[in-house]
């Protein structure tokens, strides 16, 4: 009865630990699976081209909003005459300025995220855009 005991104590003890082995990809190292190395490829791909989108979207609506701006701007001046008007068309303009510097930062991070994916894939990205 009691070697039983000891057996089944030392089965449970082996299948446990084959279990482990198993589970925490120790029994299957052996030989390096090179799915791991092409999914982070596609990952870092996958996070430049959502930076590039990102940034490309950033650098449009700041190109719209500066546009905007100075459309608002000009009315202003046309329609109000005098030292407040001309004031606020001044501070519109610094907006505007400040607005295209921005889009063309977000450009330079559109150019750099670029760098990262292949250029087949950018090629994709562009038909689609179009």
């Amino acid at each position: 009865m009691k070697s039983t005991g000891v057996r089944s104590i030392s089965l449970c003890a082996v299948l446990g630990i084959l279990d482990a082995c198993t589970t925490s990809g120790l029994a299957s190292s052996a030989a390096p699976s090179t799915a791991t190395v092409v999914t982070q490829t596609t990952s870092q791909q996958m996070r430049a081209s959502d930076r590039m989108f990102y940034w490309q979207e950033e650098a449009r609506e700041l190109h719209a909003m500066a546009t905007q701006r100075e459309r608002e701007a000009e009315l202003v001046l046309k329609n109000t005459p005098g030292p407040v008007a001309n004031e606020f068309v001044k501070q519109m303009r610094l907006l505007v300025h400040q607005l295209q510097e921005a889009a063309e930062y977000a450009n330079v991070q559109v150019k750099e995220a670029e760098w990262e994916i292949p250029s087949d894939m950018i090629q994709q990205f562009h038909s689609m855009l179009r």
